[in-house]
């Protein structure tokens, strides 16, 4: 019938639309911050408990997701075929030729309508998409959760099977620092905010002797320590601030700041009534 190709026309239009959902889904549900989701959605209380039913089991979600998106697009490549091989006779082309236009429209049309414009679209509305999505994406995962509960054990199996970690993320310290210096580029954040996370990232790498010093070098002014000898002490060892105990390092009682003996160096008088407990913070 003339109206065959209309209806399979139709109908990749639709798989094409399942193809969004199933890409825009992904990026939404999983940009979602779950401790927020009745934060966001208090307005709607029944979609914030089907969202949190959804995200409860994360890896059978995606794994449904990914079912999804694999039927729909492989049903779409299914009726592409279908609609070039009955009208190639008619506009007067090889079935081969059609077939490769066929391959080469399909993949097009799949990457730029069913993959970047809707994650696009879901990563800048995420809540708003989920919105849209949660209901029906729900009752998909209610039919498939035999074929999803299957393959989400395989993979369980799988990752135990090659000890795979699960605390070890695929993002490393490097990607986060190039992302920072990225989006700063990009007028995503000030240099000050980039050098901070980075800041973050390296004072992992930092060992515990380059930040501290072993107890044995610690310069320290004792509360009995003469202002001769504290003057010493701060002229050798450089430090502005020296920690006052009393008695052993383990009771430390204040700081002696360089500063606060200056009206001592210069006053003679005043140096002889001095006591350091006085001048300590």
């Amino acid at each position: 019938m003339d109206t065959d190709w209309q209806i399979r026309l139709i109908v990749l239009i639709i798989l094409l639309l399942f193809s969004a959902f199933f890409s825009g889904s992904e990026i939404a549900l999983f940009s979602l911050n779950r401790s927020k989701i009745k934060e966001l959605f208090k307005g709607t209380p029944v979609i914030s408990g089907y969202l949190q039913n959804l995200l409860q089991f994360p890896r059978r979600l995606l794994v449904t997701i990914l079912i999804g998106n694999t039927i729909v697009n492989t049903a779409a490549a299914i009726a592409s075929v279908a609609l070039v091989l009955e009208n190639a006779d008619k506009i007067g082309i090889s079935r081969d030729l059609a077939l490769t236009i066929q391959i080469i429209i399909i993949t097009i049309l799949v990457v730029i309508f069913g993959e970047l414009i809707p994650k696009v679209w879901a990563a800048k509305n995420p809540v708003s998409f989920s919105k849209a999505i949660v209901f029906p994406l729900y009752w998909i995962s209610v039919i498939l959760f035999p074929i999803s509960e299957f393959i989400s054990e395989i993979i369980n199996v799988v990752v135990k099977k090659f000890r795979i970690d699960k605390s070890k993320t695929a993002i490393t310290p490097e990607d986060i620092s190039k992302l920072a210096a990225m989006s700063r580029k990009a007028g995503g954040m000030i240099r000050k905010e980039e050098g901070l996370i980075k800041g973050i990232v390296e004072f992992k790498s930092v060992e515990v002797q380059e930040i501290m010093t072993p107890r044995v070098d610690i310069s320290a002014v004792a509360l009995d320590t003469e202002f001769d000898d504290i003057l010493e002490i701060i002229t050798s060892s450089g430090h502005s601030r020296l920690p006052l105990y009393n008695e052993d390092l383990d009771n430390i009682v204040g700081l002696i700041y360089a500063k606060d003996l200056l009206p001592y160096i210069k006053d003679e008088k005043l140096r002889s009534e001095f006591s350091v407990k006085e001048i300590s913070r």
